[in-house]
């Protein structure tokens, strides 16, 4: 957040999630909202010539909504970067789930092609091309919808669809004919041509034209021809013919596509187009909750939402009307709510209206405490967060919990003891201070007193009680007794005395249970130092997992070493940290590519089961940076080395 400082107090960065040619992309969560998002920093030294394209991509964004493209929520610009957060997509990449499975079934197959086929029609009607369709630019989100995403090439001619283009875009693989020949050309049947190399991949899991020359895969492009494996049906064959035909004016237009015979099978209706969205129109509930943060009346809120500035208020407002579409409480954290809470160190996160209200109070020389409330929520909508809401917003020290032996265990008597000390809400009387001339005198915070001590007597400063210790060492007692329970001073109220001690020991015992035991201690203990450790695989749960492969050895660090080997006979330079391996294809070879392997553990039942089977070991892809299939083929070969070694 440092490198980032017109995001603080707006968005909590994570992890990079993706990496391109000028951009990059990080997870982050809206901090009014505790939504993930995708936040894609551009810089624009990098950008260079493409500067303009950006504005191009913004224009687009900015203009489309539909179901199955990727929403635009906020853009920020500085004198150095482009942010743009758009709507976050938790099940990766289409081209992902090539990979995973080899190639799709004709029926999963039809279903995405559907939903892009809806996408790219919506987007033409909107006089928009987007002359980069490819697996690597579909999304998929947690219900596995399509989401189309990456306008950089986009364009949107002066005449409408019938207007040419002359510029020559795209990913050589999927391009069509009349680009390879520098030809102008029309947006609309490039994206056809694209379309038709996307569907052979879905249903084949390879390209139709591909090769390590780029003179010889223009070649085959400019040729048309191309293999038709054997599993296609007759129907497929016939599609994909009709959308890679090397004349333009031959080819099935979008608006064909809609209802084709291959299309509808399965299906009652031919593909929606207008499935729009329409995250602009008046809700209001979210109105009236933004108004009420806002402290502005709905009106005044609606007149300044409805400018559409794609601001923080745009943002928070999209996301707010997108959890009550998919029936979750709508809720914000800001002025006088429970704030967001950091998932790393479970710290609150201040908000950037938190932040501003800080500074005018610091300015007019106030302090103020705002007690921790609930959220700001609607009342006819329960605030129950759900089980993803609760890992990231209960102000629990979950990391405390997850390290701690006493997770799991039945509740003691100690604990129940402990608990209902701390849900008292009983306020301890005021105990009664020492008067002089009829003004009140403070007094020092009171303390568990000693063996001579009174229990309104003031805490002793640490010299006095290094003195203290001093004295009673050199006459022969021990310097750090217990103190004896002294005769309790009738000037303290009885229901005081009893609660301080109930309190004071209950969070001696909170501290000792809670505490977890420090591994450095331990290795201390052993005798070892925690370098001389190996680093541990992490720990995947079955359920939900993508671009992972499981290995024939049982062994970790056996897996490891092979696919070292295997990475140094491909001629493939590599870094290790931990069980995890970046390698890197250079240019001299055809294609700059980089992609991490990582050895892990998986764990094949529920943590609470007794007796559990030892967790398989899994290599999990990750591709950082380039050419898609050349990283498919790469990490295939890569892995075939490492079972055959094994």
């Amino acid at each position: 957040m440092a490198r980032y400082p017109v995001l603080r107090g707006l968005y909590e960065l994570d992890k990079t999630i993706g990496c391109g040619g000028f951009a990059k992309v990080k997870l982050a969560t809206h901090i009014l909202t505790g939504e993930k998002v995708a936040i894609k920093i551009m810089d624009k030294r990098s950008l260079g010539e493409n500067l303009h394209r950006v504005r191009v991509e913004l224009d687009a964004l900015q203009t489309l909504s539909h179901h199955h493209i990727s929403q635009l929520y906020q853009v920020l610009e500085t004198e150095s970067h482009f942010f743009l957060v758009v709507e976050y997509c938790s099940g990766g990449e289409l081209f992902d789930h090539i990979v995973e499975k080899n190639r799709l079934s004709e029926k999963e197959a039809r279903a995405a092609f559907r939903q892009i086929v809806s996408a790219v029609a919506y987007l033409h009607s909107l006089g928009f091309v987007h002359r980069d369709l490819k697996p690597e630019n579909v999304l998929l989100d947690k219900d596995l919808n399509m989401k189309l995403i990456d306008f950089g090439l986009c364009a949107k001619p002066n005449g409408g669809l019938k207007g040419f283009l002359y510029t020559s875009c795209g990913s050589p693989t999927y391009a069509a004919p009349e680009l390879v020949l520098g030809k102008k050309y029309l947006g609309h049947e490039v994206d056809v041509w694209s379309m038709g190399v996307l569907l052979y991949a879905l249903l084949c899991g390879f390209l139709p034209f591909d090769d390590d020359k780029i003179d010889t895969l223009y070649k085959k492009i400019l040729d048309g021809k191309y293999e038709e494996p054997s599993w296609l049906t007759m129907e497929s064959r016939r599609l994909i013919r009709s959308m890679l035909q090397i004349d333009p004016k031959k080819r099935i237009r979008v608006d064909e596509l809609l209802n084709h015979p291959w299309v509808m099978r399965g299906f009652r209706e031919p593909v929606c187009v207008n499935n729009s969205s329409n995250m602009k129109e008046y809700d209001i509930q979210c109105v009236g909750l933004l108004a009420r943060q806002r402290n502005v009346s709905p009106e005044d809120m609606w007149e300044l939402l409805s400018k559409w500035k794609y601001d923080y208020n745009t943002a928070t407002y999209f996301l707010m009307l997108n959890r009550k579409r998919r029936g979750l409480p709508v809720r914000l954290f800001g002025p006088g709510a429970t704030p967001f809470r950091n998932y790393r160190n479970n710290t609150p996160v201040a908000s950037a209206f938190d932040m501003q209200r800080t500074q005018q109070d610091s300015i007019s020389g106030r302090t103020l405490t705002t007690p921790i409330k609930r959220p700001i929520a609607d009342d006819s909508t329960p605030v129950v967060p759900d089980k993803r809401e609760r890992s990231a917003l209960t102000p629990v020290n979950e990391e405390a919990h997850s390290h701690s032996n006493y997770t799991n265990a039945p509740i003691t008597r100690h604990q129940k003891q402990i608990n209902q000390v701390c849900k008292t809400p009983a306020k301890p009387p005021e105990l009664p201070s020492a008067t002089s001339n009829g003004k009140r005198k403070l007094n020092k915070r009171l303390h568990s007193p000693g063996p001579d001590e009174s229990p309104l007597s003031p805490r002793r400063t640490r010299r006095e009680q290094q003195q203290q210790s001093g004295k009673a060492t050199q006459q022969g007692t021990p310097a750090a007794c217990t103190p004896t329970p002294a005769t309790p001073d009738r000037s303290e109220p009885t229901a005081a005395r009893g609660l301080l001690g109930s309190i004071e020991r209950s969070l001696h015992r909170v501290r000792h249970i809670l505490t977890p035991r420090r591994k450095m201690d331990a290795m201390q203990e052993e005798g070892a130092s925690p370098l001389q450790r190996p680093a541990t695989p992490a720990v995947l749960s079955a359920k939900g997992l993508c671009n992972v492969s499981t290995a024939s050895r049982s062994d970790p660090d056996e897996v490891l070493q092979e696919l070292r080997r295997a990475l140094s006979s491909k001629g493939i330079t590599c870094k290790q940290k931990g069980f995890t391996l970046r390698g890197r294809v250079d240019a001299e070879k055809g294609h700059q590519m980089s992609f991490e392997l990582e050895v892990c553990l998986i764990q094949t039942c529920a943590p609470n089961i007794r007796n559990p089977p030892a967790p398989l070991v899994g290599i999990r892809r990750k591709r950082l940076k380039g050419d898609a299939w050349c990283y498919k083929r790469v990490c295939e070969e890569v892995l075939a080395l490492a079972q055959q070694s094994g």
